[in-house]
Parts: C-alpha cells; sequence; structure tokens
C-alpha cells in the first residue's frame, strides 16, 4: 500500500511539473530559452513536429533528435590583459585601488551572477580641497577663522597625504535688484581667488584678500549653487587633478537660491552646466538662472567631487535637505569658533576609512552588494587593508528593444576607478542572429527565411510556413491557434488566428495563443503583485529581494530586525512574511519588533540613552554618524507637549539620569505598524531637574518641633502644677475651717513687725 502511495505521490508531482511547464507555449528560440520563470531548452532539428520548446527539468530523451539548443546559465571572464593589481605608485605606474577592471559576461535570465571586487585605497592618495567662502559682511567672524587655521589644516591633512592641494574661491549673490543695490553694494556670484597649490605662501596671500571683501545683499539666500557650478566645471582654472579625491567646503551661514529664482534679476536662461569664467570671475550671472539641485547633483556624480556643506544651524534644514539630494554631500554645523582643522581631517578620515560603491544598471537587470557598499558607512575597513565586496548580477527579463549587449560601470563613489562589465543578455539564439539561416527557404514557401527548425515570414506572409497572405484557410489553422485541442475557441477567444498564429491580441493579453492575462496575478491589498513586480505570462515576476507568487513577502528577515539591533522580533517572536508576530505564550510584548513590553524598555533605551542625549545637544547629522544610526526620527518638543495624546503611540519611556543628576525624558516608538525600518524618538527639549532636600528646612523644621514641644510641655506642667496646688489649698481651707480657725486668718502668719516698751519711758501724754 505505501509502494503504491509513493508511485501515485512520484507521478502526480512529474504530471504537476509537465502541465504547470510554460515552456511549450514560447513558438521562437530566444523566447524558449528568454523565460525568466523556468529553464527552457529548444529543439531545432528541421524534420522535428510538435512543441520546439519544452522544460528542462521534464525533457523527454526522444523528443528531439538532434542537439537540444540549451546554452550555459552565464559564462563569466576577466581578461588579465585588462585587469591590474592595486598599486599606490610605488611601482611608478597608475595609481590602482578598485580591481577587477573589466569582466565580459554572457548569462540567461534569472540567473544570479557572482561578481568578486576588491577596494584598496592607496598611501598618499592625491587630495584636492576648495575652500568656497560666503564673503558677505555676516561671514567676516567665519573668515577670520579659516585665516587663522589656514596653515594648520595644510600641515595636518599633509600627515594623512603628502600630496595635498588647497585653493580659494569665494560667493555673495547676482549682482542686481532685487537682491543688490549695485551702485552701493558690492556683490557677485562667485570670483576665483587661488587654483589649487601646495604652496602655503599662495594659499595664505588668498585668504588674505578674501578677508578684506565684506559683501553685502538685500535677501538672506546666497548664490550657493551658482559658486559651486562654477568650482566644479571650471577644471581647468581651479586645478582639478584627475586622480584625486576631490572635496569642496563651502562655509555660509545663508540659505541658497535655486533654480527659477534668476527670474527676478533677468537671468532666465536654463542653466548650461559650462565654465563661464573672465579674469576669475563669473560674468554670466545676469545671463544664466541658478543651477537646479539636481544639475548640482549630476555635475558632482559625473566629477567625483564631495561637498561639506558648513553652515549656520539656524539653516540647517536647508543644507541637510540638500545632503540628501546630492550623492556624497555632507552636512556639518558651522559655529563662530569652529575647529575648521578637524572638521577637515575628519571628513577626508571618513572617506579613505569607507567606500561607497555606485552603479548604473538597465531596469531589467537588478545588482546587489555584500556587504551593502551602496549606503553610506557600511563598507569601512582597517588601515592598509582592502575590503572585498561580492556583487549578484541578475538578468530578470529578456530587453523589450531586442539590444542584446550592455555595458555597466560599478565603481567608489569618491574616485574615477570603475570595472567595466560587458554584458550580454542570452535572450537570442545562435541560429537567430542575422546572416544565420536559409533566406526565401523551399521549407518557409520561398517567402520566409528558414531559422532554428522555424520560418521567419516575410512582412504580409503568416503560417508555418509562410504560406498564408492573412487570410485563414482551413480549420487546420484554428487547432495551432489554439494552446490545446479542447479549447473551444482560437487564440482563447482575445485575437485573431491568422493562418494558424494569433495576432492582434486583446489588450492586457499576451502570449502565442493570447492565453496570459495580465491582470490575473494576485493581488495582496488591490495591488498587482503587491506594487513590487510585474505580472507575466500569469505569474508574478518579483523585484530582487522578493518572493513569488505575489511578491509580498521579503526573501529575509531584515525587516523584522529593529534599527540598531540585530536580532528578528527582538528574540520575543517570529519573522512571518516581513512581519512580527510575537510570541504572547510566555511575556506580553507587542509593537512592529515585538519589543513594547516592561522587560525589553529597560535594555532598549540603555541602548539609545547615549544617542538621544547627542541629539539633544547636537544635531541628527552628528548624532548619526557618531553612534552609526541610520533611518531614524528625532523630534524635540517642550514638556508640555511630551505628555499630550499626540504621541500616544510612543508608549515606552526612557529617562537618563546625567552626571549632574538632571535628567533627560524622552519616547520611543516606531511609527508604522508593519513593515518599518523608522525608529522615532520624541525628545524632551528641556532637563528634569532632580527632587533636591533643603536641609535648613529640614533642620528648621526639626528644632521648631523641639522648641514647640518644649514650650507646650512647659505650658502643660504649668497649668497643672498650679491646678494641683489650687486644689491643695483648698483642701487646706476646709481642714482649718473644720478644726474651728478663722480660715480668713492664716494661723501660721507673724506678723513683721514688733512693738517693744521702754520702762524708763515716762508717759506725759
Amino acid at each position: 500500500m505505501n509502494f503504491v502511495a509513493l508511485f501515485f505521490v512520484l507521478y502526480l508531482k512529474v504530471c504537476l511539473i509537465s502541465c504547470q511547464s510554460q515552456c511549450k507555449n514560447f513558438q521562437t528560440c530566444g523566447g524558449c530559452i528568454g523565460y525568466a520563470h523556468e529553464k527552457c531548452v529548444w529543439c531545432p532539428a528541421k524534420d522535428h513536429t510538435g512543441r520546439r520548446c519544452q522544460s528542462k527539468s521534464s525533457l523527454d530523451p526522444l523528443w528531439c533528435k538532434e542537439h537540444v539548443y540549451d546554452p550555459a546559465d552565464h559564462d563569466v571572464k576577466a581578461p588579465e590583459e585588462d585587469n591590474k593589481n592595486f598599486n599606490d605608485d610605488k611601482d611608478k605606474g597608475p595609481i590602482i585601488q578598485f580591481k577587477p577592471q573589466a569582466m565580459e559576461i554572457k548569462a540567461r535570465t534569472n540567473v544570479p551572477i557572482k561578481i568578486n571586487m576588491s577596494y584598496k585605497p592607496a598611501n598618499h592618495y592625491p587630495l584636492d580641497v576648495y575652500y568656497l567662502v560666503d564673503s558677505s559682511g555676516t561671514m567676516k567672524i567665519h573668515k577670520d577663522n579659516l585665516f587663522k587655521q589656514a596653515l594648520e589644516i595644510y600641515n595636518q591633512l599633509s600627515k594623512i597625504t603628502n600630496n595635498v592641494r588647497l585653493g580659494v574661491g569665494s560667493f555673495i549673490e547676482k549682482p542686481a535688484l532685487p537682491y543688490v543695490f549695485v551702485t552701493t553694494q558690492e556683490s557677485y556670484s562667485f570670483k576665483h581667488h587661488q587654483s589649487l597649490t601646495n604652496d602655503t605662501d599662495l594659499f595664505s596671500k588668498a585668504l588674505k584678500e578674501l578677508k578684506k571683501i565684506n559683501g553685502t545683499n538685500n535677501d538672506e539666500p546666497e548664490a550657493d549653487l551658482d559658486a559651486l557650478m562654477q568650482v566644479m566645471v571650471c577644471k581647468d582654472e581651479i586645478g582639478w587633478r584627475n586622480n584625486s579625491t576631490r572635496i569642496i567646503l563651502l562655509s555660509t551661514d545663508s540659505t541658497y537660491h535655486s533654480a527659477g529664482d534668476g527670474k527676478f534679476v533677468g537671468a532666465i536662461k536654463p542653466n548650461d552646466m559650462q565654465c563661464h569664467l573672465d579674469n576669475n570671475e563669473y560674468k554670466m550671472a545676469l545671463t544664466f538662472d541658478y543651477p537646479s539641485v539636481s544639475q548640482i547633483n549630476k555635475v558632482a556624480t559625473e566629477n567625483k567631487i564631495m561637498i561639506i556643506f558648513a553652515a549656520d544651524p539656524k539653516v540647517q534644514n536647508d543644507y541637510m535637505a540638500l545632503e540628501k539630494k546630492i550623492k556624497n554631500a555632507k552636512y556639518v554645523p558651522l559655529f563662530g569658533k569652529s575647529d575648521v582643522v578637524n572638521m577637515i581631517t575628519k571628513e577626508y578620515q571618513e572617506i579613505i576609512r569607507s567606500v561607497q560603491i555606485d552603479a548604473s544598471i538597465p531596469p531589467f537587470m537588478s545588482l546587489t552588494f555584500e556587504p551593502d557598499c551602496t549606503r553610506k558607512d557600511e563598507c569601512k575597513y582597517e588601515h592598509n587593508k582592502s575590503v572585498d565586496i561580492v556583487g549578484t548580477l541578475m538578468i530578470k527579463y529578456c530587453p523589450t528593444d531586442n539590444k542584446y549587449n550592455y555595458e555597466v560601470k560599478i565603481g567608489p563613489v569618491s574616485i574615477d576607478e570603475r570595472l567595466t562589465l560587458k554584458v550580454t543578455v542570452d535572450c537570442q539564439c545562435d541560429c537567430e542572429k542575422p546572416g544565420h539561416g536559409e533566406k526565401d527557404s523551399d521549407k518557409c514557401s520561398k517567402a520566409g527565411t528558414y531559422q532554428c527548425g522555424i520560418c521567419y515570414c516575410n512582412p504580409e506572409r503568416h503560417g508555418d510556413i509562410c504560406n498564408c497572405n492573412g487570410t485563414v484557410t482551413s480549420g487546420q489553422d484554428f487547432d495551432k491557434c489554439k494552446a490545446n485541442l479542447d479549447d473551444p475557441k482560437s487564440c482563447s477567444g482575445r485575437g485573431d488566428c491568422r493562418c494558424g498564429k494569433c495576432i492582434n491580441c486583446q489588450e492586457g493579453f499576451s502570449g502565442d495563443f493570447c492565453e496570459f492575462d495580465d491582470n490575473s496575478c494576485e493581488r495582496p491589498g488591490g495591488v498587482l503583485c503587491s506594487g513590487r513586480g510585474k505580472c507575466t505570462f500569469g505569474k508574478c515576476e518579483c523585484e530582487p529581494n522578493w518572493l513569488p507568487t505575489d511578491c509580498r513577502c521579503p526573501n529575509n528577515n531584515n525587516s523584522c530586525i529593529a534599527p540598531n539591533s540585530k536580532e528578528p522580533c527582538s528574540g520575543r517572536g517570529n519573522c512571518v512574511c516581513g512581519q512580527c508576530v510575537c510570541n504572547s505564550a510566555t511575556e506580553y510584548c507587542v509593537g512592529s519588533f515585538c519589543d513594547e513590553c516592561p522587560e525589553s524598555a529597560s535594555t532598549r533605551c540603555l541602548e539609545l540613552n547615549d544617542y538621544a542625549y547627542c541629539n539633544f545637544n547636537e544635531n541628527k547629522t552628528v548624532c548619526d554618524e557618531k553612534y552609526n544610526f541610520t533611518d531614524t526620527d528625532v523630534i524635540l518638543v517642550n514638556k508640555t507637549s511630551i505628555y499630550t495624546h499626540r504621541w500616544f503611540m510612543a508608549k515606552m519611556w526612557c529617562r537618563k539620569v546625567l552626571d549632574d543628576g538632571r535628567i533627560l525624558v524622552y519616547r520611543y516608538h516606531y511609527p508604522k505598524s508593519a513593515i518599518s525600518s523608522t525608529l522615532r524618538l520624541i525628545i524632551q527639549d528641556e532637563l528634569d531637574m532632580p527632587a533636591v532636600a533643603d536641609v535648613w528646612v529640614a533642620v528648621g523644621s526639626v528644632i521648631g518641633a523641639v522648641l514647640l514641644i518644649g514650650i507646650i510641655t512647659i505650658v502643660a506642667w504649668k497649668i497643672l502644677v498650679d491646678l494641683h496646688d489650687k486644689r491643695e489649698y483648698e483642701k487646706f481651707e476646709k481642714d482649718s475651717a473644720d478644726a474651728g480657725y478663722d480660715v480668713s486668718l492664716n494661723p501660721l502668719y507673724h506678723s513683721p513687725a514688733t512693738n517693744f516698751l521702754n520702762p524708763a519711758y515716762n508717759n506725759c501724754s
């Protein structure tokens, strides 16, 4: 009985594989081998009858008499003559920091291809730093500070690399009304004071010239982007070297003008992203509009330039927005006496301690990295050691433009070195390529080309052997237009059958028999393929890292790991389809990551305390980098607002006691109830004071209480004594009266006066 059951299961499995295979529906060799969901093979035999495309997993050995066309999954080559090893100029050759430099890849769809890459920064790699300073009058203190630290900046950078060059430029505003009164105010969009040089005397002289300029303008925004564009595109004038780390430090205390603002001064032409310096000054400021942020991003990315916005904290929101929109840009706060030396050296060290990888790929390909070097600060490495990066390239589906050769470039953001991938998409059989096959073949009624065992008909001809001119000729043709002979209608009732082929499928349907409904795939939440895939041949073709069949679930547990944590669902639940299902059997925990419970609050608060206190004192960008936090949202509120119903979702409270006894109060939660990667901190913007005992009040209270008790005791004692004496006296009077004494006289009383008679005195009265 068990044997019968096992046989039935195996038979059912084989049947399901063969019945569910979509390979049989493809009628061209390219379409057959390019099907992404399963591996299909093609039979090119001339005398073959029946379906020419079959699934390799259920292939019958007797199906094709000739060699079955089954191209290799992929072929990867890295020619040695095109690839060089690391070199930091010791061998007097070109500096190499990223390898390999060239690879050739030929691959079918849905096949992951591993690409091994390495990055190692060269010692004493050239460094070009250009100081772009706002020269309006309000920046005087910052310019003085820069001048004082100028030589120290050069000396400190020279300790990191012996190949440093510094340059200086300045900006104010477009010189025209309403921004500037040209008759009374000095202004310009950009002036170049000193090209990049290692001569410290020239650099100091340029800074002295810069100190003398105190321009003014009528509005708060400045011409930052005008100046930035000129510094980046005027390569010869600025002196940018071809192989160098390039940094622009833009210092300002105001916000910036962007595209569209130029129309107020008549600069209506869109910025052309070209160099227009005349005698080291931008003379076309009143002709061309301010650049857009996207133009700045484009030029900065193409020229591998890092921009550091050192701006006053009052405008930090404006420049933090630029930081997000411009690749490899950064905001740092600029105070009256900022340590420019440490600011520059710190940012440069951050560059050379980590690598960020950039790649531009066509939409039908996917490329992932391990570690994920597309994100800032994810790929860090030790000094003089390389970091290994594994890329995974996959062709998701065949390109629709019949183009099969592409060039993909991968490389670090900060340097001009790239790995060039020459990718051949294997979606065209060799026998289909131009120059192959028999043109006007007898097998194709002299009206088509015979290739790969089938006829490719000339225009206006149809049919398996091109014997039709567009009209239905027999009932047999209708059968050829059916995916299954039992189907009641040809072309699934959604197209026209012409000489055994389906044409003009209705909109929303595809396939050789119009059998696939492009809207029939699963719709979790009412969204086709969850919005993360494409419905192809009745199945969801998901984007990378999402699982079929509805693209609803990620293929990893990353979305179940709380930001800046390591364990899925905080170790108190299971990750199911990218969401935490909390285990309530042992403890009551809720929340997106099962961390909203009394047991976890104390632990989580300890993890967040230092980061929260940093945000209380400094800006979020500094704290994110200092504590390596990502995907966080920080909000500072007053002491009253933090207790309001507005933050009812933030159920977890934390309190950090500082060294001086004051208390930092904040709440935290994850805003989304479903998949979330954002941690929100609501921080009270003033510290709670500890309960301080008043010693003198305590001492005074004790003394007062003792005195009061003493006085009350004395008074009570006096009253009791008096009452006792009164009772005793009344008893005495009563006893005297009972004994016959005159109680009005005191028998014990003796008069103090005594009379004596003189016997010798003769009373002669």
